[in-house]
């Protein structure tokens, strides 16, 4: 301001500021608003929730616009080059670290890898360098975890797609079939894949509970039941030598007492019955729910008897 203008303490500015109305809030009345704010970061109390930190750059991919937070990183760095590890000569198959050539490049393509933890270009060469002046043996560089990675990928594939939209957004889309034939293929998580829908009764837990997934989309196509296959649309006979088409196939216990346990839920069938008459097989214009237990007789060994079909 000009010379002409008075001088103000801030003291003084923040005397007038702290005794306004601002602060002395009537919604407590014992204390004003700035007591309450002190009595809560004396506390350790949060002020304001933040239950996800700020996005400040992509995450979660390692591409050619990964930030490095303005950090400029040399290219000839013995980190980011080839390392001492052969590239060009694949890993055999039986190696135990298949297809890392060392268990120091599995752990650190490991730790790398983790979703929960984000890396940058910049933080990851950090990292190895400290490793490297701390002693650490078979550091491996940058370089060759990139290529390691590129190998596992072209091996099992990348379910991944980039996409930059018009506006410079960029997203990432999953494959999901691709993602579902991983974990099938996956021994650690092939036995816990959820084949059918399930009835949950009143309440629901997972995504395969519920009647939308039972009538809204289409039914796994066939069930396996004492070593014989089962197709949906297709004629069987039951043990009770009924006729009977399944339309769709689903977990569930109508027990008096339902457990939640997947493991001890049956595989029933909700389905036609079928009338065989003389003039041909009548089909009911009423589902109805049979357990694939009672399955006896397939579409295939009904077709050996012509004079049955």
């Amino acid at each position: 301001g000009s010379d002409s203008e008075p001088v103000v303490p801030i003291s003084e500015l923040w005397n007038a500021i702290s005794s306004s109305r601002f602060y002395n809030s009537e919604l407590n009345e014992t204390r004003d608003l700035f007591d309450e704010l002190q009595c809560a970061l004396t506390s350790g109390e949060s002020l304001f929730s933040m239950p996800l930190a700020p996005m400040t750059e992509e995450v979660g991919f390692n591409d050619e616009m990964e930030s490095n937070f303005g950090i400029e990183l040399e290219d000839d760095c013995p980190l980011t080059t080839k390392s001492h590890v052969n590239l060009n000569s694949p890993v055999s198959p039986d190696h135990p670290m298949y297809p890392w050539p060392s268990k120091a490049h599995f752990i650190t393509a490991l730790l790398f890898s983790s979703p929960r933890l984000l890396f940058s270009e910049a933080q990851k060469k950090a990292i190895l360098s400290w490793a490297k002046e701390l002693g650490a043996r078979d550091v491996p560089s940058l370089y060759a975890l990139n290529h390691f990675q590129e190998t596992i990928q072209t091996l099992v594939g990348n379910p991944t797609e980039k996409v930059t939209a018009r506006s410079g957004n960029i997203f990432y889309f999953n494959d999901v079939g691709k993602a579902v034939a991983k974990d099938y293929a996956n021994p650690l998580t092939h036995f816990a894949m959820q084949d059918y829908p399930e009835d949950g009764g009143r309440g629901m837990s997972q995504v395969f509970n519920g009647e939308k997934m039972l009538f809204e989309l289409p039914s796994p196509p066939a069930a396996k039941v004492n070593g014989e296959i089962y197709f949906i649309k297709e004629l069987l006979q039951d043990s009770s030598g009924d006729y009977f088409i399944p339309e769709h196939f689903f977990f569930a216990s109508y027990a008096s007492e339902p457990t939640s346990d997947t493991a001890d839920k049956l595989l029933y069938a909700l389905g036609r019955a079928v009338q065989r008459t003389e003039e041909g097989f009548i089909i009911s214009d009423e589902q109805e729910i049979i357990p694939t237990s009672n399955f006896r007789r397939s579409f295939r060994e009904i077709s050996l008897d012509v004079n049955e079909l």
